[in-house]
């Protein structure tokens, strides 16, 4: 018979291993909790550890308070004291000229008539009667203004007044001398200068009779320019005034303004050359009108010489409307 070998078992405990285990289980156990007392000293002691926070920096501080704006209390307005009035800057007026054939009709003035002379005292009488005291002359303007003559006539072949003017009547509310394009002139009239210095718009313009605002002129002649030089032209104008000169715009002063003088510098070749004003009168309270420039080397402005004004090309003139 086949011997089985025997089962192999767990050899028999003894009686002190259970005393063993059972201190080891008590030690582990007293390490755990050692390790977990630990643990909640050092949590409990974690936030006494914390730094504590620093202050902020005075700089800082300084900072944030600049960027906050400080709130400016309006001073009060002073009480009853009006603000000060300036000049208006004063207009440059061009002089007339000295030579007299230069020197334009519309500033020339008549000489004040004589004062009447007393009449020679009667011979010695018994009772002589005072002699009668002689009549005032009358004041100088009137006289200059009975006697005054027209800037504006009738144009004729034979006139001395080159200078041809169309007018044109325009709207209420016109601000341009662009807005008489398209229309037709009611009537054309000559003159010898522009020099209607600034005045009330009541007086209107010499020889325009009642029309006194809302009309245009455009004013056409030509100019022989003595030799080629530069030129200072000034055109002084209220309300607007442009200035062309062979079709070309030169001084543009447009609009609506108190008298107002604009000038330029300009080279222009010697001979004949084509000018062109056109001009327009809006609203009061003032007008005015001048032309003058400046001869190469001069100091002063003055009118153009009437010497050197002519009628311009007939083919530049527009039809006048016929009257109704």
């Amino acid at each position: 018979m086949r011997s089985t070998p025997e089962s192999s078992s767990p050899p028999p405990a003894t009686e002190g291993q259970p005393s063993l285990r059972r201190e080891k289980r008590r030690y582990a156990l007293g390490i755990v909790l050692l390790i977990h007392l630990a643990l909640l000293i050092a949590m409990l002691l974690s936030p006494a550890r914390r730094p504590a926070p620093t202050p902020p920096r005075a700089s800082e501080v300084v900072l944030l308070q600049e960027k906050v704006p400080e709130e400016k209390v309006p001073e009060p307005a002073p009480a009853n004291i009006a603000p000060p009035t300036l000049a208006p800057p004063p207009v440059p007026v061009p002089p007339p000229l000295p030579v007299p054939d230069v020197v334009p009709d519309a500033i020339r003035a008549p000489a004040p008539a004589p004062a009447p002379t007393a009449a020679p005292a009667p011979a010695p009488a018994p009772a002589p009667a005072p002699a009668p005291a002689p009549a005032p002359a009358p004041p100088a303007k009137e006289v200059v203004a009975s006697a005054s003559p027209k800037l504006f006539e009738e144009c004729a072949e034979s006139s001395d007044r080159h200078m041809v003017a169309d007018v044109y009547r325009l709207p209420v509310g016109n601000r341009s001398v662009y807005d008489m394009r398209g229309r037709k002139p009611i009537k054309r009239v000559c003159l010898t200068q522009l020099d209607i210095a600034p005045r009330s718009f009541r007086e209107g313009f010499p020889g325009m009779g009642s029309t006194i605002e809302w009309f245009g002129l455009d004013i056409r002649f030509t100019v022989d320019i003595p030799e080629t030089a530069t030129w200072e032209l000034l055109l002084l104008a209220d309300d607007g005034a442009v200035l062309s000169i062979d079709d070309e715009n030169v001084i543009d002063n447009d609009g609506i303004h108190a008298p107002t003088p604009v000038a330029t510098t300009i080279k222009l070749e010697k001979g004949l050359r084509n000018f062109r004003v056109r001009y327009f009168q809006g609203p009061g309270p003032d007008l005015a009108l001048m032309l003058a420039w400046k001869k190469p080397g001069a100091a002063d402005y003055s009118y153009l010489p009437r010497s050197l004004i002519g009628r311009p090309p007939a083919g530049t003139l527009p039809s006048i409307q016929p009257k109704e």
